[in-house]
């Protein structure tokens, strides 16, 4: 879901988009403890975008490491 106050994920560096999370996280346990149920949903809006932010990155990432394995393999195995 698409939050209209909240800038452009895929600018962040991946510390600063981990900061992010870890503070909205803060956030969101303090507005749910004082009964602030309209803040909460905001704040989960914001969450998911960064998070589904992180989690394209890690993909990408474990794709890029998947075709460097499976490019070593290929001048490991000699069948003749």
């Amino acid at each position: 879901m698409f939050h209209p106050l909240l800038a452009d994920p895929g600018l962040l560096k991946d510390q600063d988009l981990d900061a992010k999370i870890i503070d909205l996280s803060k956030k969101y346990g303090i507005a749910a403890r004082m009964g602030q149920g309209g803040a909460c949903q905001q704040i989960v809006i914001a969450l998911d975008a960064y998070k589904s932010e992180q989690q394209k990155r890690q993909n990408a990432s474990m794709q890029a490491t998947m075709q460097k394995q499976n490019g070593n393999l290929d001048d490991l195995i000699n069948i003749d």
